[in-house]
């Protein structure tokens, strides 16, 4: 993902984990807060929890890549946390998009 489309700050972070609203579901948490951007961002937090850093990389992976063609659909200026969960390591990558998509959906408030 470009950086202009990235959440890059922790303060970003913590006041979208804080005042957002939330989706979730067994494999992900969404949260979404509105920023003064204009454009929306994306940032991910997977746990050390969830595996080493092989493990870590991997579903980062899948998730920018699930996120990109949401991007590009979507307007207005919000920022979007997406939280991976402990049933995430062994999802299938089609199920994560479903996941994802209705989170995603969700979190917009469509």
């Amino acid at each position: 993902m470009k950086r202009r489309v990235r959440l890059l700050r922790s303060a970003d972070f913590d006041r979208t984990l804080r005042s957002g609203r939330r989706a979730a579901s067994e494999y992900l948490a969404l949260f979404v807060s509105d920023n003064d951007v204009g454009r929306p961002r994306v940032g991910l937090a997977v746990s050390r929890k969830l595996g080493n850093a092989v493990v870590r990389n991997r579903i980062k992976r899948r998730l920018r890549e699930l996120v990109k063609p949401l991007l590009t659909q979507t307007e207005g200026g919000r920022d979007v946390v997406i939280v991976a969960r402990a049933r995430a390591v062994d999802a299938e990558f089609t199920r994560l998009r479903q996941e994802i998509e209705m989170l995603w959906a969700k979190g917009w408030g469509r």
